[in-house]
């Protein structure tokens, strides 16, 4: 939303007519992972990119504003792409995932440990944890969770659990 605001600003400042924007906006294709949503039988689920506290915080703003039943899939990996240093974990809200709402967070990733006592810190009881070393079996547990579904992922997570996603959506073992 902000950067649409920006964009209007800036087309405003520099003379781009109202139609050229609106052509703009319409092309506009969201990349993946970002808010992307996908439907299986009755359930929605949404993915996002996570990679630093500023996004993530935005990320964990939606989840809580969401007042329906959920559960949330956490991928952490700290590869060279990710980013090595994991420590942004601790200055993000994570604790917004932990209204009543939420019935089931399940952690996975290379730094899935790491996630798990983040959100201990929290105050999310860890015996409620599903943590879940293969990404695969992270995903099969999400789908048999009621409710919507949430993913957040780091960078080198994000395509490998959104093709087990569209897998499993397509009919298959994700």
């Amino acid at each position: 939303m902000y950067n649409c605001m920006a964009v209007l600003c800036c087309a405003k400042y520099f003379g781009v007519s109202q139609e050229a924007v609106k052509q703009g906006f319409a092309n506009f294709v969201v990349p993946d992972g970002r808010n992307e949503t996908f439907t299986r039988e009755r359930q929605t689920l949404i993915l996002n990119l996570i990679k630093n506290p500023t996004g993530a915080n935005e990320v964990m703003k939606v989840i809580e504003e969401d007042a329906e039943e959920r559960s949330v899939l956490v991928v952490l990996n700290d590869n060279t792409q990710d980013g090595c240093d994991i420590s942004w974990i601790y200055d993000t809200h994570f604790e917004k995932l932990l209204s009543t709402s939420t019935k089931h967070i399940i952690i996975s990733g290379t730094r899935c440990y790491d996630m798990a006592l983040r959100l201990k810190y929290s105050g999310y009881d860890p015996d409620k944890l599903i943590i879940k070393e293969s990404l695969s079996e992270a995903v099969e547990a999400l789908f048999d969770c009621d409710g919507k579904l949430y993913v957040v992922a780091t960078y080198t997570a994000l395509q490998p659990v959104r093709t087990l996603i569209v897998n499993k959506i397509k009919g298959g073992k994700s």
